[in-house]
């Protein structure tokens, strides 16, 4: 990601970028809030962070944390490597000029309170138990799609990240969630140094994803 758009636009300054993507995601949540819910229960909130800013700083903190615990915690490496692969994820993270946090209202209770754990372990996945919690779900899915081809739409690049940091009390706390809120994505937001590939699909589109009916 970054900072800043292309040279190509005639845009200058860090205050002038994160105006526009501030601007850009307003555009693209009211976007996003067309998406279809059952009943008008219009689930889905979007806490937006700008970097930089306190709140980008915790969450590149939270970021690192949870990554080297997750690290530690699988033994996939000593304790210097995991402090040394934490870090240069931090630092990755530090380029992306915005993030997302997409939740869902209405669900499960996400909190685990009888056993005590560092607030950056991995919560238990409480997932949708009712109906209304699935289409609420889905729902919010929706609104996420919605979200990332607006942002397209306009030249920014986005990229829906699902990792352990959004299963976290660190995160949660850092934006403020209810116990009844599910984090359905962390989305990150800039411009891109080149546009990626589009990956070869598994599957062929007639007569797999798409099927006729026939009776």
């Amino acid at each position: 990601f970054l900072h800043h758009p292309p040279t190509s636009l005639p845009v200058e300054g860090g205050i002038q970028c994160q105006q526009i993507l501030s601007n850009a995601i307003r555009r693209a949540v009211e976007c996003a809030s067309t998406a279809p819910n059952h009943k008008m229960s219009e689930p889905t909130t979007f806490h937006r962070i700008l970097s930089p800013s306190a709140a980008s700083e915790r969450l590149l903190d939270i970021s690192y944390e949870v990554t080297y615990q997750r690290l530690l915690l699988n033994k996939l490496s000593g304790a210097e490597a995991c402090r040394n692969e934490a870090m240069r994820k931090r630092e990755k993270w530090s380029k992306i000029p915005a993030f997302i946090v997409a939740t869902v209202g209405g669900m499960e209770d996400q909190y685990n309170e009888e056993e005590e754990q560092s607030p950056y372990a991995e919560l238990p996945l409480n997932a949708p138990h009712t109906i209304q919690q699935l289409e609420d779900y889905a729902s919010s899915c929706a609104s996420i799609q919605n979200l990332l081809l607006s942002l397209h739409s306009e030249g920014i690049a986005s990229k829906w990240a699902t990792g352990t940091i959004i299963r976290t009390h660190a995160l949660r706390n850092l934006i403020g969630c209810k116990k009844d809120d599910m984090v359905v994505g962390l989305i990150m937001v800039g411009w891109t140094k080149q546009v990626p590939r589009m990956p070869r699909r598994r599957r062929v589109l007639e007569g797999d994803v798409l099927k006729d009916v026939n009776i």
